[in-house]
């Protein structure tokens, strides 16, 4: 396989890239697969993609984080979307586990790629050659499978002379994430297009005004043991009641307005003593239902005796001890590095990401 002079592709750009940024869910995760709201921020830390055109039909996929390197034609790339898709269907239907849907990392960005629409606008066509690099950590709540799938789609139809728009994009990436988690709420793919803060609800969104975020840390305590499709199930079955789900939505309201500045520009009535309080609040939330590993809470109380307030960020995990990324506010970076210390977690300023999709020339 090789990459042929560009005179053989007129109408194509030597090299096609581009950057999708990761997420953070700030809070009402799992709330917000029961339709209420979630507020949630791009972050600069990306998910890249490089398509070059190649001298046979077909797709030439490399992924190094998972160890990809295979090419597919355009039939198989479209019978991947058909068997992954039943699959998915069968599990809708309680038929088969959540974890049987994907059967490799391989076959989950092929399947995405078949299922877009792109193995038939390139049946006539020569082929293309995808790589995707990342600085995201797959698994630990920053949306790396969305950003990966926005990243690949981006690029691949904007090299072949078809860029989607932002609409079509998160609507694609949004398919291949009901495999990923079983019931999507959409909120990676499109805080992750869009970027900025988003406060997403039932598939749509408003950007909220940031203001500048102080003593804001994220923390990564390690991918968790269990899949985001998983954590929603277990949470799922306990068939937790409508009361609790609107107490995350008040928790998440009380955190946009610390977050936000108001329509004039002004900041709105806040201060980090009141962040705090309401972070902790969200913490005990997703205590009840389950999905915070005990090391993670013991992680978190110690952040509380420092006068400050931590959340995990994503799904959390219902086996291990480890629960993805964690949001913290209020306490002194001396302090965060001491404990991150303590804990072998890495940690890293929160650094929101305001532009989202990105295309490179």
């Amino acid at each position: 396989m090789t990459a042929p002079d560009q005179t053989i592709f007129p109408s194509r750009p030597p090299c096609s890239k581009v950057r999708v940024p990761g997420k953070v869910i700030l809070s009402g995760e799992h709330a917000v697969v029961y339709g209420t709201p979630a507020l949630a921020c791009a972050i600069q830390k990306y998910a890249f993609a490089k398509v070059v055109s190649i001298d046979i039909e077909g797709v030439h996929l490399i992924v190094p984080a998972f160890g990809i390197d295979q090419h597919f034609s355009h039939g198989q790339l479209t019978q991947l979307a058909h068997q992954t898709q039943s699959r998915h269907q069968k599990f809708l239907q309680d038929s088969a586990l959540l974890c049987l849907v994907i059967e490799s990392p391989a076959q989950f960005f092929a399947a995405a790629l078949g299922a877009s629409g792109l193995a038939v606008l390139l049946a006539d066509q020569p082929g293309i050659a995808i790589e995707l690099t990342m600085d995201l950590v797959a698994g630990g709540g920053m949306g790396s499978s969305a950003a990966l799938v926005a990243a690949m789609l981006a690029a691949a139809f904007k090299h072949i002379g078809k860029p989607l728009t932002a609409a079509q994009l998160i609507l694609k990436t949004t398919h291949s994430e009901h495999w990923q988690h079983g019931r999507s709420s959409g909120l990676d793919p499109y805080v992750c297009i869009m970027g900025g803060l988003q406060r997403y609800q039932l598939g749509t969104a408003e950007r909220q005004a940031l203001k500048p975020l102080s003593a804001c840390f994220l923390v990564s305590t390690g991918k968790p043991d269990s899949s985001t499709g998983e954590c929603v199930e277990a949470v799922r079955q306990h068939n937790f009641s409508a009361h609790l789900w609107s107490q995350f939505s008040q928790v998440q309201e009380q955190l946009l307005h610390c977050m936000v500045t108001d329509t004039e520009g002004g900041s709105l009535p806040s201060n980090l003593t009141t962040m705090v309080s309401v972070i902790a609040a969200n913490h005990k939330l997703l205590q009840h239902i389950g999905v915070v590993p005990k090391t993670v809470s013991n992680f978190i109380a110690e952040v509380e005796s420092k006068g400050g307030a931590a959340k995990i960020c994503g799904a959390g995990s219902i086996d291990g001890d480890h629960a993805g990324l964690v949001f913290v506010a209020g306490v002194e970076l001396g302090h965060m590095q001491k404990l991150c210390l303590n804990y072998a977690y890495e940690m890293q300023e929160m650094l929101p990401d305001l532009e989202g999709v990105v295309y490179f020339d």
